[in-house]
């Protein structure tokens, strides 16, 4: 999706309406917020991060182990794609950064990066602290 100004602040307006019901207490129709949100926007870290909170409060650990998956595999795909729109537009700089990478230690075997955002290591903390409340 192209994200314009207008769905920026359509979203922005939108998180404003969600972290207000929050505070109102109405936490199912900050949840449908939430999930709109990301809808429009799936890598809208806020609006994750506050389902997250949500059902961790509501002690409802299966949607946050669904949500924090959902997160985590939305990002791992825009990453790929990124690097995948990359080679192809930049084969012989691809090839000469991945053989660099590969050389330092910084690509596992299937020659994916082994760094990890700071924020996918904190939903990937999270999803094992979920998946013990689970069993």
């Amino acid at each position: 999706m192209v994200e314009t100004t207008a769905t920026r602040i359509s979203i922005n307006a939108q998180l404003k309406r969600a972290r207000s019901l929050e505070s109102e207490g109405s936490t199912e129709e900050a949840i449908k917020d939430y999930r709109a949100i990301i809808t429009k926007d799936k890598l809208n870290v806020d609006a994750y991060n506050r389902l997250m909170v949500l059902f961790r409060k509501l002690k409802d650990y299966k949607k946050e182990h669904q949500i924090i998956k959902k997160a985590l595999l939305a990002f791992e795909n825009e990453i790929k794609e990124n690097q995948r729109e990359w080679k192809k537009t930049n084969r012989k700089s691809a090839d000469l950064s991945e053989n660099l990478a590969k050389a330092l230690g910084l690509l596992d075997n299937l020659g994916d990066p082994i760094y990890d955002d700071p924020q996918m290591m904190t939903w990937r903390k999270r999803l094992r602290v979920v998946e013990q409340k689970l069993k």
